[in-house]
């Protein structure tokens, strides 16, 4: 959060009040320059986890790339080993059928040549010629049976090597499905890697973006203060500063029951915090109330209205001062409805909270910055 620090009217009543007055000016305007310095190196730290995740995104997109061609030839080699399968199932069936039908031949010859040698040897011959017609007949048989026991042997022998054919490219089609299914699940995951590393690099350009234009407001907030230096400048040589008589007020004695200035929650908390994608440390010198738009923006406790006015990076804000001390800073409102010299009531209506529901409240002691929430009471609104 930009340092805010505005010309605070009504204050002084000499020039040694003048001239310290500028002194904490000029003090304010080097951490602005400060801030401008770190904002850069923020920017650059950015810069250099953005070229990282982009890296990550190209290293994403090669192995996505790799394990979407590996999965295409792996789908061309499963169709490969569908079809060889097909044709191996094809003659393995062929080779099973040859089997049968090569075996009921081999048994068929060798009933029939069974048959003729009991025939022989239950009914003598009663002609010479005939016995011998007989034996020859059976000495046939017997040859055929044994042509058609070799034909057996080499039907059982393809049909061995069908079902080894068709178990290896079982097989094969078990281990390339194995290995798909493992690039599938390399391909999902690369690709839900992926598309969150996306959202993480599209987060860190918002926040690039951001810091760039933060560093544009704090160098506009620097030109800003360097105008208001000038003028406290010349006004203390003129010692026209003009003279304000406020009552003495209790407001350190309040620490802890101040109301609360917008009702909702403190989504910016005051001092350091880390972002946590970049890990960078940031200050903020006040808090950031998120409510709603549009609703009333209340004093904390009754104070005399210092400054409004309208800063880059704060918008519409409002400057109190409770006593020669302590003020309170109420920025980001929509609407203001107050005016520099009056004394208001706590509680009392500021103006409205902006478009976006968000207040940037501020309590400071002189220059140093206080943590609000250890003088809220957040229950009371």
């Amino acid at each position: 959060m930009i340092t805010l620090v505005v010309l605070l009217s009504g204050v002084t009543n000499g020039s040694a009040q003048d001239t310290g007055d500028i002194l904490d000016q000029k003090k304010e305007l080097e951490q602005i320059k400060q801030d401008v310095q770190d904002s850069q190196r923020r920017l650059d730290s950015l810069r250099s986890v953005e070229e990282k995740v982009t890296r990550q995104m190209s290293e994403y997109d090669q192995r996505i790339a790799s394990d979407r061609k590996l999965i295409g030839r792996l789908n061309r080699e499963l169709n490969d080993l569908k079809s060889a399968i097909g044709q191996s199932e094809d003659r393995l069936a062929a080779h099973e059928a040859l089997f049968e039908q090569t075996r009921r031949r081999y048994l068929g010859n060798i009933r029939q040549s069974y048959f003729a040698t009991r025939r022989t040897e239950l009914s003598p011959v009663e002609q010479p010629n005939g016995e011998l017609a007989m034996h020859r007949k059976v000495v046939y048989l017997t040859a055929v049976a044994g042509f058609e026991s070799g034909n057996v042997e080499q039907a059982e022998l393809y049909l061995a090597e069908s079902v080894e054919d068709l178990e290896d490219l079982t097989g094969q089609r078990k281990l390339v499905t194995n290995l798909k299914k493992e690039k599938e699940i390399s391909y999902s995951l690369g690709q839900s890697q992926k598309e969150k590393t996306e959202r993480s690099l599209d987060r860190l350009k918002r926040l690039k973006q951001d810091e760039a234009d933060r560093m544009l407001t704090l160098r506009q907030a620097a030109a800003d203060m360097e105008k208001i230096i000038a003028r406290l400048e010349e006004a203390s040589r003129q010692n026209q500063y003009p003279q304000t008589d406020v009552a003495p007020s209790v407001f350190a004695a309040l620490k802890g029951q101040l109301r609360m200035p917008h009702n909702g929650k403190v989504i910016v908390p005051f001092g350091l915090s880390t972002d946590k994608i970049t890990r960078l440390k940031s200050y903020s010198p006040g808090i950031v109330i998120k409510g709603k738009a549009g609703v009333p923006v209340r004093l904390v406790a009754s104070g005399t209205v210092a400054y409004t006015g309208n800063l880059r990076g704060y918008g519409n804000f409002v400057i109190i001062r409770h006593d020669s001390r302590h003020y309170t800073t109420y920025a980001g409102l929509g609407r203001v409805n107050v005016s520099e010299g009056q004394h208001l009531a706590g509680g009392s209506s500021l103006g409205t909270s902006g478009d976006n529901g968000e207040v940037r409240f501020e309590l400071r002691a002189g220059r140093e910055a206080l943590d609000p929430v250890e003088w809220i009471k957040f229950e009371a609104l």
